[in-house]
């Protein structure tokens, strides 16, 4: 017998005025020239749908650019000098499906699951985490901290960049390869970090470090950037919460910040926002949540944008270097057999040097840091050796204007003495 009409839902709380059908992710591009010319920065915010805070963290930056260029003129060197992209919402889809039917929301919307798990009723459980499913350090790799599992929250897709929103930033890194630097904003904990940010559990093998240069870079940008952060409320980010990925929070296996350093070298750090917050009344510090009372949310992003703004100065002043890098050798020890000495340099560089009298190149030994942390390595020698040798800076500024690949010999030159008091 002929059934009376039912009529179908898609169980989704969101008012008829928001789309059921996939958003596109949009970026804004600002700057005065956007032709290719200037140095680009990568702003993106909102990978994890729950984290509410982040896409206000962008546009609060975007509105500080445009708002403020004709009447700072701080503002319009950094408009004028940069060519800037800002993703606002990198899960559109999550992030919507997060405010209006469940807010632990973490992952994108998109099922991988098999018919066991198709139930509408269980779609909490489906989504890919998108800062799992990039090319570099992934599960697939063999790295630890995501899940092959379709129902974990850290899962990493079907296979790397299987999903739009990470082929997304892929696309937007390669099809403007200006972009020198960009910033991966999550909440919540008040952390800023960079690569490498994942290791496979066995032996706790790590992606490799980046070289000891671009790790001083990272350090000397920090305080700008961290001290911008302060600027607003005075949130200090604790020195345990900033370093690399691996060694301040946990192993990351597949994460956009890896996927553009060492797929492309574009030097990239993770914010976390949120930092504890001091409660007078208890005397300790507590969590803020990923979804802050709007006060509190209102802070978060209005401190975070001032590092945002930091980062942009940092890149500024990158494509404002045009000085070469001093550095000088320093002999550290000496014992009747050998010597010990290591480089200094005025500001963060390489160094490439040699010890058996050849011509230094960039592939030369590369000075190093002693050990994860620490300062330059020592490097020793059982007889009198002349060390040659010169320093590469971030921006690519060679010491006395040298040709590491040319025939020059305008590198430096030091005789390191070994007393044989034999």
């Amino acid at each position: 017998a002929a059934a009376a009409a039912a009529k179908l839902t898609d169980n989704l709380k969101a008012p008829a005025t928001v789309s059921r059908d996939p958003f596109q992710t949009k970026v804004l591009r600002i700057g005065k020239q956007r032709d290719g010319s200037k140095t680009g920065v990568f702003l993106y915010c909102q990978e994890h749908a729950r984290e509410w805070v982040t896409p206000l963290v962008c546009l609060e930056t975007a509105e500080r650019l445009l708002r403020n260029y004709a009447r700072d003129g701080q503002t319009k060197k950094l408009v004028d000098d940069l060519d800037i992209f800002i993703m606002p919402t990198s899960n559109p889809d999550g992030g919507h499906y997060s405010m209006y039917d469940y807010n632990m929301q973490r992952r994108n919307m998109f099922n991988h699951c098999d018919a066991t798990n198709g139930d509408p009723a269980r779609r909490n459980s489906w989504g890919v985490d998108l800062n799992r499913n990039f090319s570099v350090g992934s599960v697939f790799d063999g790295y630890s901290g995501a899940s092959t599992v379709c129902t974990s929250d850290t899962f990493a897709g079907p296979a790397e960049l299987s999903e739009p929103e990470a082929r997304n930033q892929v696309w937007l890194t390669n099809q403007y390869p200006n972009i020198k630097f960009a910033m991966n904003t999550h909440s919540y904990g008040g952390y800023f970090m960079w690569p490498p940010g994942a290791y496979k559990a066995a032996g706790r093998e790590l992606l490799p470090r980046v070289d000891y240069g671009t790790e001083n870079f990272f350090w000397k940008a920090s305080d700008h950037i961290l001290s911008a952060v302060q600027s607003w409320r005075g949130t200090a980010i604790w020195p345990g919460r900033t370093g690399p990925v691996t060694d301040v929070l946990y192993s990351a296996a597949g994460n956009s910040a890896d996927e553009h350093w060492y797929n492309r070298g574009i030097i990239g750090w993770d914010f976390e926002v949120g930092a504890d917050v001091y409660n007078p009344e208890t005397k300790r510090f507590q969590a803020v949540g990923f979804q802050p009372p709007f006060e509190e949310g209102h802070e978060e992003a209005m401190e975070f944008a001032a590092g945002q703004i930091g980062i942009l100065e940092v890149a500024r002043s990158f494509s404002d270097d045009n000085k070469q890098p001093k550095s000088e050798l320093s002999v550290t020890g000496q014992t009747s057999t050998s010597a010990t000495f290591t480089f200094k340099t005025d500001e963060p560089a390489n160094v490439y040097y040699t010890v058996d009298g050849s011509r230094p190149t960039l592939n030369s030994t590369k000075l190093a840091a002693a050990g994860m942390r620490e300062s330059a390595q020592q490097i020793t020698i059982d007889k009198t050796t002349e060390v040659h040798w010169f320093a590469v800076d971030i921006a690519g500024n060679v010491e006395n204007n040298y040709k590491p690949d040319g025939k020059g010999n305008n590198f430096r030159k030091e005789k390191v003495k070994v007393h044989d008091a034999r």
